[in-house]
């Protein structure tokens, strides 16, 4: 072999070896982008492709369950489920069967929370059963669910929660202790519940203690209704919607104008009473507020929510007789104050001359329904005639857009409305002329 040719031979490959391969043709600045071997053109790169790189790195895989896993996953989906079909179609057995016996506690105190929420007392004894033989997480629901119940059966578990541990427990001891409308409950809510220390307790006794409607009560719950707390300020007002009489409604009442930031719950409590004395509180905030439009429609969402469509009165004088019929000289049931409301039954058909601070006023008697003055009255209210000068009548009528949705009327009242006295022109169903 020639070995003068060698060392040209090397120097010609060195030399043209860039040229025709691709690991000599690599240059120093791009050892450390792989990506461009043998590309050298920045003309020929697809960003999108780089950016979809860069998506699919940032994208979180999605985790991989093992079997077991899975599995606990459909039992606890297929069980919780199971106790809201139970739920809603009052199925005792089959929460008593998923509260007791369901392999994921999760599912058994969903059921202790859906018995507390049916408030049956077929639901009690489960949830004493789930008390007694479960854990703190499932202890803690059937707690809840007893104090939605309230049972007098349930006094025992809830003196013992009242001394328990856990927080949620004692909590919700408290608040059961109310329902049941013991005696002895309630003597635990004045010397332990609103002399704790923790502020849940103090609203839960608060609660618990509307329900028994003790006069003596309303005294707690003005002092917690003038307090500083917001909190203590709003159990307050739950505890006397609990109260339902006719004095705790007039404290509510009274408390519109002040309580500002209340308003709202005032309203929301008088509406869910649904009794007479609700009602009439609405009417006479109402009458006091007619200046301002937002309460007005406040009150009148409220009072049809309420089904109090029809006429209400106001009486406008002090003293103005209740009479037992509609004449002059009839018995007087009692003196209406001013300010006072009712609903209007019926206007008598014969009209009446009266003098009235030296003028003769023509106009009707008007049978109204009245609250009782007296509190040990069997009823809330009573049946008499009023004479029409010394009353206001207003109209509450459902809403505008309601009538169109149930008569399509081409024309309907506004919400609230002054009527006139005057006898009302008769009805002609039939639509048709009556001077044809």
């Amino acid at each position: 072999m020639n070995f003068r040719f060698l060392f040209p031979g090397l120097l010609l490959i060195a030399f043209f070896g860039v040229w025709f391969s691709p690991i000599f043709a690599q240059t120093p600045e791009d050892t450390n982008n792989t990506s461009d071997v043998g590309n050298n053109s920045s003309e020929t790169e697809d960003p999108s492709a780089s950016d979809e790189q860069d998506t699919n790195k940032k994208k979180p895989k999605k985790p991989v369950l093992d079997p077991e896993s899975k599995r606990y996953n459909d039992l606890l989906k297929a069980g919780l489920l199971k106790v809201f079909e139970g739920e809603a179609t009052y199925n005792y057995p089959r929460l008593k069967q998923y509260g007791l016996t369901h392999p994921i506690p999760r599912v058994r105190a969903a059921a202790a929370l859906a018995l507390g929420r049916l408030k049956s007392p077929v639901g009690v004894k489960i949830l004493h059963q789930m008390i007694d033989r479960d854990g703190e997480w499932v202890r803690q629901a059937a707690y809840k669910g007893l104090a939605d119940i309230g049972s007098r059966s349930s006094l025992d578990y809830f003196y013992v929660g009242a001394k328990s541990s856990d927080r949620e427990i004692r909590v919700a001891s408290f608040r059961g202790m109310g329902k049941t409308l013991d005696p002895g409950a309630r003597e635990v809510l004045l010397k332990k519940g609103l002399k704790s220390d923790d502020k849940e307790i103090v609203k839960a006794t608060l609660l618990g203690l509307g329900y028994y409607q003790v006069p003596e009560d309303l005294r707690i719950f003005i002092d917690y209704l003038n307090s500083e707390d917001e909190e203590f300020q709003k159990a307050a007002v739950e505890a006397l919607g609990r109260h339902k009489t006719r004095t705790s409604m007039k404290i509510l009442e009274d408390s519109f104008k002040d309580k500002t930031n209340l308003r709202s719950q005032i309203l929301d409590t008088l509406t869910e009473q649904k009794n007479s004395f609700a009602i009439f509180a609405l009417l006479r905030i109402l009458n006091a507020n007619a200046d301002s439009e937002n309460i007005v429609n406040e009150i009148s969402a409220r009072l049809y929510k309420l089904k109090a469509v029809g006429k209400y009165m106001t009486i406008v004088s002090d003293n103005t007789p209740l009479l037992r019929e509609p004449y002059v000289g009839a018995p007087k049931i009692r003196d209406l104050e001013a300010g006072e409301v009712g609903k209007v039954v019926s206007k008598h058909s014969v009209a009446y001359i009266i003098p009235i601070e030296g003028q003769r006023i023509e106009d009707f008697y008007y049978k109204v329904l009245v609250n009782t003055k007296y509190k040990d009255a069997f009823t809330e209210t009573v049946q008499g005639w009023v004479f029409g000068k010394y009353i206001q009548i207003r109209t509450i009528s459902m809403p505008k857009e309601e009538k169109e949705n149930k008569r399509k009327k081409p024309k309907q009242p506004s919400i609230l409305d002054d009527m006139e006295t005057s006898e009302p022109a008769p009805n002609n169903p039939q639509g048709e002329n009556p001077n044809p």
